[in-house]
């Protein structure tokens, strides 16, 4: 997935730590907030099927199987195709604050984009390891939460895309380190189609003849390209004889 690391000296921490009394919508920090997180355009190469630079999952391999804490049925998510965002929360809440909305900008625009559209997603919440386990555990799903209703309320998403799940603690970004700040993030992953582990990647018919299953993942590198940015460029057909 995209890491995007934290630099230089943050005015208010993510996710457990962004005390309310740092919120300062000036335009210095507009500009930090901007420069946390990946454009738009890098987001839609991040989680879309087969998007440039990453294949994800190799043909056959199993997706990673998920319960989410919103109570609806399992899922199993793509870890192919995952990016890591930075989010301001006030204090131990899970109140968005103003640079929060402004990080959010960029997925939100990728997720309402017609290469996303078809697709469903899950949105963690991580924390680090200060404080007990099972209150950061409640905190990074109410923030996760937080974050979904934001996507759906500003940008349109339909609320039956997007999944929701809190991971506390329990998975580091950086193991050696669980009290750092790296740890503190939102993580958005594609979800698979809950029939099989691969991607269904929706490309020109293949032939009867060559019976190829539907949901068989075709290869990446042999594509048509439909246009500038081949965000849309599809899976050539595969010959028989493959």
């Amino acid at each position: 997935g995209l890491v995007v690391a934290l630099g230089g000296a943050a005015r208010a921490n993510p996710l457990t730590e962004a005390p309310g009394a740092r919120e300062r919508p000036d335009e210095a920090g507009t500009a930090e907030a901007e420069t946390r997180n990946p454009s738009a355009t890098a987001i839609i190469r991040s989680l879309a099927p087969f998007a440039d630079g990453n294949p994800g999952l190799p043909p056959g391999a199993p997706a990673r199987a998920l319960s989410p804490d919103d109570g609806g049925p399992s899922v199993r998510v793509d870890p192919g195709r995952t990016v890591d965002l930075t989010v301001f929360f006030a204090y131990d809440s899970a109140r968005l604050t103003p640079e929060a909305r402004i990080q959010l900008e960029p997925l939100g625009q990728a997720l309402a984009s017609r290469v996303l559209a078809g697709h469903g997603f899950l949105i963690a919440g991580h924390t680090d390891a200060a404080g007990a386990p099972a209150h950061n555990r409640r905190l990074s799903l109410a923030r996760a939460r937080a974050v979904r209703a934001h996507l759906v309320e500003t940008y349109g998403i339909a609320p039956e895309r997007l999944r929701v799940h809190g991971w506390g603690p329990s998975r580091p970004k950086d193991p050696a380190a669980p009290l750092s700040r790296v740890n503190r993030r939102v993580e958005v992953s594609l979800i698979a189609p809950a029939r099989h582990g691969g991607l269904i990647v929706p490309g020109p018919a293949v032939e009867a003849t060559c019976a190829a299953p539907f949901f068989s993942l075709a290869d990446p590198r042999r594509r048509v390209a439909l246009d500038l940015d081949d965000f849309d460029a599809a899976p050539t057909p595969r010959p028989c004889s493959e």
